[in-house]
C-alpha cells in the first residue's frame, strides 16, 4: 500500500512543484503578469510545438500502436464535448459562459501536464503512445473548442464558420509541430534502409547538432509552462463565477475521469488495455482545462475572466483527483 502511495506522490508532486515555484515567482514580483502572459506565448509557439515534434519523430514504428485505444479516446472526447454541451444548455443562463462551460467537459491539458504526467507513470514508452494519442486529441480539442466557443459568440442567429474552425484550427502552433512530426516520421519510415538497418536519412544520425538542439529546446516546454502556470493563478473573482467554477470543475474533474477511465478499466480486455496505454487515458481524462482556452475564449467573445478561474480550481484540485485516480489504478496494477 505504501509503495503504491509513494508512486502516486512521485508522480504528481514533481508537477505540483513546478506549479508552486510559478506562484511564488510571482508572489515575490520575479515579473509581473505581462512577463509570464509573454512567456507563455513563447512556450505555446515554441517550445510545446518543438517538444511534440520530437516525441512523434522518436516513435519507431507505428505498427505497434494499439489504435483500439486510439479510436476509444477519440470516441470518449465526443462523448465528454456532448455531456458539457447538455450541461451548459440547462444550468448555464449566460451565452458567453456557454462555451467555457463546454470546453471544461472536454479539453484538458493534455500537452502540458497530460504528456509530462504520462512520462512519469509509464516512461518512455508510455509517453511515446501519448504523444500518438496527442496527434488525434490535440487536433481534435482545437476544433471542437472552436465549434463550441463559436456557437455561442455574437449573435444567436450568427451561424458557424466550417471554413473559419479550419483556418484557426490550422494555424495552430501545436498542430503545426504535430503534423510535421507526422510528415517527417512518414517521409523517414517510407525511405530505403542503409546497410545497417537504418533508413537512409535521419536527423539524428545526418544532422546530429539540429537534432540536439530541438532535443534541447523541447525539454524546456513542459517544466517552463507549469512554472508559468503557477504565476498566473488568480484567486481574485472566485466568488462571483462559484456556481459555474463547481459546475465547470466536476466536469472536468469528476465526470470526464468517471466515464473515459471507468468504462475503459471495464472494456479492458476488449480494447487490450494495457500499462503501456493507461497513461495516456489518465493524461487525457484526469488532467485540468488547458491553459490556451482562456486565450481562445477572450478571442472569440467569450467570459475570459470565467475560463481563467476554470484553469485555475481545476489546475489546484486535479492534483488531488489525480493522485486519488493514479493510486487507485495502481492498487489493481493497472498503471
Amino acid at each position: 500500500m505504501l509503495d503504491t502511495l509513494f508512486f502516486s506522490i512521485n508522480a504528481i508532486f514533481p508537477i505540483l512543484l513546478l506549479v508552486v515555484l510559478g506562484y511564488v515567482m510571482k508572489t515575490l514580483k520575479m515579473g509581473d503578469s505581462e512577463f509570464y502572459t509573454k512567456l507563455n506565448s513563447i512556450c505555446f509557439t515554441i517550445f510545446l510545438p518543438i517538444s511534440l515534434f520530437n516525441n512523434i519523430y522518436s516513435i519507431e514504428d507505428l505498427g505497434d500502436v494499439n489504435w483500439n485505444v486510439a479510436v476509444y479516446c477519440v470516441f470518449g472526447i465526443f462523448v465528454c464535448f456532448f455531456i458539457g454541451y447538455i450541461a451548459a444548455k440547462i444550468f448555464v443562463k449566460e451565452r458567453t459562459q456557454k462555451g467555457v462551460i463546454i470546453q471544461s467537459a472536454f479539453r484538458s491539458n493534455y500537452s502540458i501536464i497530460g504528456l509530462t504526467l504520462a512520462e512519469a507513470l509509464g516512461g518512455h514508452s508510455a509517453v511515446a503512445f501519448a504523444t500518438i494519442i496527442s496527434a488525434v486529441s490535440i487536433p481534435l480539442y482545437n476544433i471542437l473548442a472552436v465549434v463550441s466557443l463559436e456557437l455561442y459568440s455574437g449573435n444567436e442567429d450568427e451561424k458557424t464558420s466550417v471554413h473559419k474552425i479550419l483556418i484557426k484550427t490550422i494555424q495552430n502552433p501545436l498542430i503545426i509541430g504535430i503534423m510535421l512530426g507526422i510528415l517527417c516520421l512518414i517521409v523517414r519510415m517510407l525511405l530505403p534502409l542503409n546497410d545497417s538497418g537504418q533508413p537512409l536519412f535521419m536527423i539524428k544520425n545526418n544532422i546530429p547538432f539540429l537534432y540536439s538542439a530541438l532535443q534541447n529546446v523541447g525539454k524546456i516546454a513542459s517544466p517552463l509552462m507549469l512554472v508559468v502556470l503557477g504565476a498566473q493563478f488568480d484567486f481574485g473573482a472566485a466568488a462571483q463565477l462559484l456556481k459555474q467554477i463547481i459546475l465547470g470543475t466536476s466536469l472536468r474533474l469528476v465526470v470526464s475521469p468517471l466515464l473515459g477511465i471507468g468504462i475503459a478499466v471495464l472494456l479492458k480486455d476488449f480494447l487490450n488495455l494495457t500499462t503501456l496505454e493507461m497513461p495516456a487515458l489518465i493524461a487525457m481524462f484526469s488532467t485540468p482545462v488547458a491553459v490556451s482556452s482562456v486565450v481562445m475564449t477572450e478571442q472569440s467573445g467569450g467570459d475570459g475572466q470565467l475560463a481563467a478561474q476554470l484553469v485555475v480550481w481545476t489546475s489546484i484540485l486535479s492534483i488531488f483527483t489525480m493522485l486519488v485516480i493514479t493510486f487507485t489504478l495502481k492498487t489493481f496494477c493497472l498503471v
